[in-house]
């Protein structure tokens, strides 16, 4: 199929799209674990309770880098950045150092001490800190690269559950079960210990949390709801707040040291500022109650402050950013979705493929039958009245399945044609096939789906998988060699019948070398319809694309000018060679393939929390090249190409509705100017947790929802707090 070129005076004219609403995905929460941030690379390192990491890169508006699948400590219960290098430790008695581009373990070091609780890298990034359950402290070496054994600590009396580094890393500072002490990191020997029980309260104190500041002052968060202020020069109790009525589970300062954020058991985010008082002669600091936050239902587990934003992170597995000061009172909320694409279309059978942590459900989307309306239509005013039509036939559960050991499943795809389905884990890839049959009792017709066994050595694990527009190829994307690997689908006569017997049915085509132009991991990847031009997004801000060869096989054309902000989602256009791009500062591009030529840049902001909202996904219109369907967390909008001319003659006709202005002049020799288009938005359409569009036919979209409901409906009860006249 060769790709042709429509000029955008031969778009056809506008057309009515029914929108099907999947709202039975119903995705389990995975609550976060702890926290991390890297100054650096502005970037946050997120656990949850499956053992999986999410990189997030929080440079501009928030979006989900890249994501470790699950770690082998099952539950990380600490993280720390050094430089570029992430750190995590768990309840499996190993500390593990990633490797970022391939997304497995680097290298692996037990401890003593098993089960481990906490860790924390010095401020120079030469040593890091484990605090272990049976009271050890492992230190390591980890400067010029390394990753060695140094020393261990004495041991002390119970589990080690926070530690935190001083400014100059001479010091340690440990939490535990009634008492904070102070270590010398050359001796190894504890010289100072601090209690934490009151004398009200006999039984043990548990330390949950810890931060040291620039001049050594301490700061912990206690099972009784207590935020402690100690000096560390002299192991002595300053002041100490009543927060919560139970748990601090979390403390954190700003990068300035002169607020407190601290949060536990109840939801609430309580924030404290440093405040100088004068008194008679003297003058002194302490710790005055600013601002609280409510941004979660449940508890919360973690707490990062960087650039007036508060990170929070608990039980209901919602990444919450709201912000530290008063001037603003943004809350935002990003939920435990999945890395996109978490949904795949088979467009000829209708169906729809689901994709879960650990399992997949494949479903029969329903239809209005109400075909009349898709091509006729009495007067322009019907086109631009939606309406919610009655489905005649409803959408129809077809399959559910897990993956091999509960594993979780990395990327999956559906045939176009519904005969295909193909998913990888971490460690392994499987390929499936649809083959129709006939029941013996009662002569109907049923499907079964048979795993295709003896798959070629070239089929390794996969970060990205997709069929071709015709089903005639699977383009794989090797998770470890970042290799893009071409199979033929081969096919029989009889589509029901399943013969394995003598060959697998898909053939090695060919492998682009991916390493030269792309050098880091590959994050966003697509095909175009003709199946002529493959494009690569990787974390490292990089866009390279491949075309075909004189027609045979695939040969590099370009690397797109690499920008700032991170790379959100890209798609090629089915009747034209061009690329579209997203990017994390709400920047939209159009780039010729041929010409090699932006043909569209945008730098408006169409949706009022760009800021905070990234573009996941491009959906391109196939009946008219100069529209442009995108979608993010919060809403769906259609934006539409336009002279750059012409959209600020619209400005400023909406200017004039609101006061008075003098239209600017034009002159008449504007044909450069012409040649340059923007983006106008079109139409918007506002979801809860909208995670994914995609085409159902030429005039029908699927918009996959997450039921924010069911994402708590099956969380424990949280801490119960009466508030002001209620029963």
């Amino acid at each position: 199929m060769k790709m042709k070129r429509i000029s955008e005076s031969d778009c056809p004219h506008k057309g009515r799209t029914q929108i099907h609403n999947v709202r039975f995905y119903n995705l389990q929460p995975r609550s976060i674990q702890c926290m991390a941030y890297n100054t650096i690379w502005k970037k946050l390192a997120v656990s949850r309770n499956d053992g999986s990491i999410e990189i997030w890169d929080v440079r501009h508006a928030p979006c989900l880098e890249r994501t470790i699948p699950k770690s082998p400590q099952n539950s990380v219960e600490g993280l720390a950045w050094s430089s570029e290098r992430l750190f995590s430790a768990g309840l499996n008695g190993e500390l593990i150092e990633w490797n970022m581009e391939t997304l497995s373990p680097k290298y692996k070091q037990h401890v003593t001490g098993n089960a481990i609780w906490c860790l924390d890298v010095n401020r120079e990034g030469s040593e890091i800190a484990v605090g272990t359950e049976e009271g050890y402290i492992n230190i390591f070496n980890i400067e010029d690269n390394q990753f060695q054994y140094k020393s261990l600590f004495d041991k002390q009396e119970g589990r080690v559950l926070c530690c935190r580094y001083d400014a100059t890393g001479n010091f340690l500072v440990t939490g535990s079960m009634g008492a904070i002490r102070i270590w010398n990191t050359r001796t190894g020997h504890a010289i100072h210990k601090m209690t934490v029980a009151s004398k009200s309260q006999p039984q043990d104190t548990i330390v949950w949390s810890l931060q040291v500041l620039q001049d050594f002052t301490i700061i912990s968060g206690d099972s009784r709801g207590h935020v402690s202020i100690w000096d560390g020069k002299t192991a002595s109790q300053i002041e100490t707040h009543q927060v919560l009525k139970a748990d601090v589970l979390a403390v954190a300062v700003n990068e300035e040291e002169d607020k407190l954020f601290c949060a536990g058991i109840e939801p609430t985010i309580r924030i404290y500022a440093k405040t100088q008082i004068k008194r008679d002669d003297m003058t002194f600091f302490r710790w005055i109650k600013f601002l609280q936050r409510r941004v979660h239902d449940h508890d919360v587990k973690a707490l990062v402050c960087a650039q007036d934003n508060i990170y929070s992170g608990g039980v209901d597995g919602y990444l919450g950013i709201s912000s530290a000061t008063k001037t603003k009172s943004t809350i935002v909320k990003y939920g435990p979705f999945l890395e996109q694409p978490c949904a795949s279309i088979a467009t000829a059978e209708r169906l729809i493929l689901l994709r879960y942590t650990n399992s997949l459900e494949i479903w029969r989307m329903g239809s209005t039958g109400d075909q009349q309306e898709s091509g006729q239509h009495t007067n322009n005013r019907d086109l631009a009245t939606p309406k919610r039509l009655s489905l005649e036939t409803v959408p129809e559960k077809l399959l559910e399945f897990k993956s091999k050991n509960d594993d979780r499943i990395v990327c999956s795809t559906l045939s176009p044609n519904g005969r295909w389905l193909c998913y990888s884990t971490h460690d392994e890839i499987r390929l499936f096939q649809f083959v129709a049959g006939i029941n013996e009792g009662d002569n109907t017709r049923s499907t079964q789906l048979v795993r295709v066994k003896d798959l070629p050595e070239q089929l390794a694990a996969a970060s990205h998988l997709h069929f071709t527009a015709d089903s005639m190829r699977l383009m794989v994307v090797s998770r470890e060699s970042k290799q893009i690997t071409i199979f033929a689908m081969l096919t029989s006569p009889d589509e029901s019948i399943l013969d394995t017997s003598t060959s697998p049915p898909l053939d090695f085509i060919e492998a682009i070398e991916t390493s030269k132009h792309i050098k880091d991991s590959i994050k966003l990847f697509t095909v175009s319809v003709c199946g002529s031009y493959i494009a690569a997004a990787s974390s490292d801000r990089s866009i390279a694309v491949w075309s075909v060869y004189k027609g045979k096989h695939f040969k590099h054309l370009l690397n797109l000018p690499r920008y700032t902000a991170a790379t959100t989602a890209i798609s090629i256009h089915a009747e034209q060679p061009r690329l579209v791009a997203a990017f994390a500062d709400g920047k939209i591009f159009e780039y010729d393939l041929e010409e090699m030529c932006f043909t569209c840049s945008d730098l408006d902001r169409f949706v009022v929390n760009s800021e905070y909202q990234t573009i996941n996904n491009i959906v391109l219109d196939p009946r008219n090249p100069n529209v442009f369907v995108m979608q993010n967390d919060a809403k769906l909008f259609v934006l539409e190409k336009c002279k750059a001319q012409d959209k600020i003659e619209d400005a400023v006709v909406e200017n004039s509705k609101k006061k008075s202005l003098k239209k600017p002049k034009t002159s008449d020799n504007s044909d450069d100017e012409n040649k340059v288009y923007g983006l106008r938005l079109k139409m918007e359409k506002t979801y809860e947790h909208l995670l994914h569009v995609a085409w159902l036919s030429s005039e029908e979209l699927v918009a996959v929802c997450a039921n924010p409901i069911a994402l708590l409906e099956s969380l424990p009860s949280p801490f119960k707090e009466k508030l002001f006249r209620t029963m």
